[in-house]
């Protein structure tokens, strides 16, 4: 392409040497009579842009004038002839969409495995959505979901303490009652009647019209009898 730029440059600079050459020629004749004037009703002025340069004059300077008319051609020619820059690649992952998905992606992936009966791999996904978005509009049901999938798995310690959080971490939420009753099933199941009845007494305490509560008192008087015998 720099070869082929040149090529045309010297070719237009030797027409225009040519052209020069010419217009030298009639240069130098003499004038016989006076300087043309403009028609009547039309004033003299400079020769419109991209006219001939006028044949009076040095021929050398005629020809320099015309040589760097021709180099801001190219420069013109050369810049439309550049390829545009490339366009910067867009970023990946939108802020609070975790890996590009939707924000809610890892929870729904989470909820379908725990359906599913895969508990851990349940699990697994319910910690991700709550790294990415502790504070999302899934929190609590990520927490309960993987408390339960402890529970299901018979290992009640560790849902007791999942429950827990649950409660913690989103006392005003629907899920925070069913948390603290299946954390006292928990405790059930692990036979600790003290931590069990103090479950029970937490959430009627918490969230005595629940339907949870109404349970737990259930719970506690069918648990006063057995002692009563």
């Amino acid at each position: 392409m720099r070869r082929q730029g040149s090529g045309l440059r010297l070719a237009a600079v030797l027409g225009l040497v040519a052209l020069a050459g010419c217009s030298s020629t009639y240069s130098y004749i003499p004038a016989t009579g006076k300087p043309a004037e403009a028609p009547p009703g039309q004033a003299a002025g400079p020769p419109p842009e991209g006219a001939a340069p006028p044949a009076a004059g040095d021929p050398g300077q005629q020809l320099r004038a015309l040589e760097a008319r021709v180099q801001a051609l190219e420069g013109r020619l050369a810049e439309m002839e550049r390829p545009p820059a490339p366009a910067a690649p867009a970023k990946a992952g939108a802020p609070g969409s975790p890996r590009g998905g939707s924000p809610d992606r890892a929870y729904q992936e989470g909820l379908r495995l725990y359906q599913a009966k895969k508990y851990g791999p349940a699990r697994d996904k319910f910690r991700l959505y709550l790294k990415e978005q502790p504070q999302g509009a899934k929190a609590a049901e990520a927490r309960y979901y993987a408390a339960e999938s402890f529970y299901q798995q018979g290992r009640y310690q560790e849902a007791a303490k999942e429950f827990q959080q649950v409660a913690g971490h989103h006392p005003q939420s629907a899920m925070a009652p069913k948390a603290l009753y299946h954390q006292a099933l928990a405790y059930k199941n692990l036979q600790q009647t003290a931590n069990y009845q103090k479950s029970l007494k937490k959430l009627i305490q918490g969230y005595p019209k629940s339907a949870e509560a109404k349970e737990a008192r259930k719970e506690l008087k069918e648990g006063q009898k057995e002692e009563a015998r």
